[in-house]
């Protein structure tokens, strides 16, 4: 069977793809907007700290963490769609709370109920229940691509949003956004298996001892961890600088021509890692962002420019390939859980950037922000190599 066979998707499965990947592009499109200005908008509220700006950027991926172990798990025994509903709402209530936040720790405590509605570990499980293995790589980019066409939006709206209305006005709309997801899952995507049908060998226990000892899962899960603390860290750095420089509504000018360079790369390398080269592509991928936090270390436009455009690049082309990976090495029953662990690592990685970003940056050791993530680019490139030995 040739690619071109092996990338032939039904009519089913382009319906559903889409439209998984339209609810996950909403959800991108609400949250991503809002990202380059969570740091600048604490800054105003009262009692506002750069450490608790940090927090209010990163508690969302620490609630978001907590909560796809146990939503994964569920989606096993329950069926994907109510829980994925579920979290909807939860996200929907948290942007609807922080519009009416009126200082720093009513912002925090919303952004951790929006990061409590954890749908991601679900959404990539229910992917990989319903398309086979030698097309998940392409599968996972199709949605991928929606969700960052979501992103060059938010990325574009958001800074012209940014000069017509307020922030707590962007939360309003956001929530509206997320509405529409939920009502998207709720009336027009149906799930192949039957409400009730549990195919879970057991507790989520018992799945955590089955998937742990698994190195592949652990060494995926890891590097998803890296790419998505330098990236959280990117957004607590870069909107400061860009802030400085061409002003808050013109961050569209650095962020879309990233997003763009980022849907290129995606197509490449996920057909690559439908062929089998997916440790090559990764080995690549982080060596490309260990480059973009060096080239960021200077400052200055140039500099924060191209460093942005590569650490993007390589986050998009791995927040595709590496659930991919996951969803070939696990059997359905237990592939909510071992989702849960990669986006448990995925949103750890979140929190841990933009805290400890808004930490240095309080004590004035602003040069750390730019070493660690070097330093973890460097440890991605290794653990993406065991991941090539942990197969044989």
């Amino acid at each position: 069977m040739n690619i071109a066979q092996k990338s032939t998707f039904t009519k089913a499965q382009i319906w559903f793809l889409a439209s998984m990947g339209l609810v996950l592009g909403l959800r991108e499109l609400s949250m991503t907007m809002l990202n380059p200005f969570i740091s600048i908008y604490g800054e105003t509220l009262k009692w506002s700290t750069p450490l608790l700006c940090g927090l209010a950027l990163g508690i969302y991926g620490l609630t978001n963490a907590i909560f796809q172990l146990p939503y994964g798990s569920w989606s096993d025994k329950i069926g994907r769609k109510p829980v994925i509903l579920v979290g909807l709402a939860q996200l929907g209530f948290g942007l609807l709370l922080a519009f009416f936040a009126r200082n720093i720790y009513m912002l925090i405590v919303a952004r951790a109920l929006q990061g409590s509605g954890a749908v991601m570990a679900i959404a990539y499980s229910w992917i990989g229940d319903d398309i086979e293995n030698d097309k998940k790589s392409s599968a996972m980019g199709i949605a991928g691509v929606i969700v960052a066409i979501c992103a060059v939006i938010a990325f574009v709206v958001g800074p012209l949003l940014y000069n017509i209305i307020s922030v707590r006005h962007m939360f309003l709309w956001c929530a509206v956004l997320i509405t529409c997801s939920f009502l998207l899952i709720l009336c027009f995507v149906k799930e192949q298996r039957q409400p009730g049908e549990n195919t879970a060998i057991s507790g989520l226990k018992e799945q955590m001892k089955l998937l742990l000892v698994q190195k592949r899962v652990l060494f995926l899960s890891l590097c998803s961890f890296i790419i998505n603390y330098q990236n959280s860290e990117l957004f607590m750095i870069v909107p400061t600088t860009l802030k400085n420089t061409i002003g808050a509504s013109n961050m569209w000018m650095v962020f879309l021509p990233a997003i763009l360079c980022g849907i290129f790369a995606m197509k490449f390398t996920t057909a690559l890692s439908d062929r089998g080269f997916y440790v090559l592509v990764s080995c690549a991928t982080f060596i490309l962002m260990l480059l973009a936090w060096v080239i960021l270390i200077p400052h200055g436009l140039v500099f924060t420019t191209a460093g942005t455009i590569l650490s993007l690049t390589g986050f998009m082309c791995l927040t595709a390939g590496v659930p991919s990976e996951i969803n070939k090495l696990v059997s359905k029953e237990n592939r909510g859980a071992a989702n849960g662990i990669l986006q448990t690592m995925t949103f750890l990685g979140f929190f841990f950037g933009s805290t400890v970003a808004g930490f240095f940056i309080q004590i004035n050791l602003k040069l750390f922000n730019y070493l660690i993530p070097i330093i973890l680019t460097s440890i991605g490139c290794i653990v993406s190599k065991q991941c090539s030995l942990a197969a044989k």
